[in-house]
């Protein structure tokens, strides 16, 4: 921008130049039109930058580490007037590692549909939340930046690998038996108790009720299933939150393979929570992925493996980090 002021100043010292040695009319207009050049300029730019605006999205929504990932920022005119000359700023925060990157870009756009791809660091696993915090176009003679409007925040997953490993032998979360049905409801098998306040007429055994001169209610029972259980402890520095990730994609991914729904459970680093999701399909390891990947991730934090009950699970992490826990081969 300072070669086109220069540019222009230079055409003002030709044009006041041009008005001392020539005093006849056409130098003062010359000096005129030359001396209303800028706001000429920004005449004919502010309609487009009024009324258009500019919009980031996720050129994809999902991507594995390492892959190439980026944004898309699109101009949009309801006059279909050109927006000419853009200088945007992204910024790219990683929420579960906490890193921030920002990258500049400047591009023409023609208006309506003119877009432009700018990369996103994909070298680390993480939910990526990117935002236009800087939106610019130039004037017509490219003399000024004036803001534009922009919309909103993007998000772009990056998942673990998830290439299948070897299978060790996985612990089952639960031995295989009865338990009773959370919120009761119609079933073969049941176990009699005495009647609660609150439970519904539809489940009193009339007939043991009057055996026992007393209230008697069938307890629905369900099959535990058993399932796999792998755990991990969410959090460490980004190689290590990589290595981790990677080792439950890949022994997720085997199970599935093998058509064996599991379960996975961590610990909130910070409270001591224990997160649990079960996972039966392709869908479901998504959502777990992406419950793991959207919450921020220290570099110390407490570990599943406290939970005594816990014990028994396959215990994910990277080969050679300190802790108890087996490693996949």
């Amino acid at each position: 921008m300072m070669g086109r002021w220069l540019c222009y100043l230079l055409a003002l010292v030709g044009a006041l130049a041009f008005r001392v040695a020539y005093t006849g009319w056409l130098a003062g207009v010359v000096f005129a039109l030359v001396l209303c050049f800028p706001l000429m300029g920004l005449a004919a730019a502010l309609p487009g930058v009024l009324t258009g605006r500019l919009v980031l999205t996720a050129a994809e929504p999902r991507k594995e580490r390492g892959q190439s990932a980026g944004w898309i920022v699109a101009g949009e005119s309801p006059l279909g007037l050109p927006l000419g000359r853009i200088k945007v700023t992204v910024r790219t925060q990683n929420v579960l590692t906490g890193q921030e990157k920002k990258k500049k870009q400047t591009w023409f756009c023609p208006g309506e549909g003119g877009k432009v791809y700018i990369p996103a660091p994909s070298d680390h696993c993480g939910l990526l939340e990117g935002k236009l915090i800087h939106a610019w176009a130039a004037d017509s003679l490219g003399l000024f930046w004036l803001p534009l409007r922009r919309k909103g925040t993007a998000r772009q997953w990056i998942f673990p690998l998830s290439q299948s490993r070897d299978l060790p032998p996985i612990p089952q979360e639960e031995a295989p038996g009865l338990r009773p049905r959370p919120g009761g409801g119609p079933g073969e098998d049941y176990d009699p108790r005495q009647y609660r306040p609150g439970d519904p007429l539809s489940s009193i055994h009339w007939k043991l009720s009057a055996k026992r001169d007393e209230l008697v209610t069938r307890e629905t029972l369900e099959t535990v299933r058993t399932l796999p259980l792998l755990s991990f402890d969410c959090f460490g520095d980004p190689d290590t939150l990589d290595q981790t990730l990677d080792l439950l994609s890949g022994v997720s991914t085997a199970l599935l393979g093998e058509n064996r729904p599991h379960a996975v459970t961590w610990a909130d680093p910070v409270t001591g929570e224990l997160r649990r999701f079960s996972v039966d399909g392709e869908g479901q390891q998504i959502l777990c992925l992406e419950a793991i990947l959207s919450r921020n991730a220290p570099l110390n934090g407490r570990s599943v493996l406290d939970e005594a009950h816990l014990d028994h699970t396959l215990h994910l992490k990277p080969v050679g980090s300190p802790g108890v826990g087996g490693d996949p081969p």
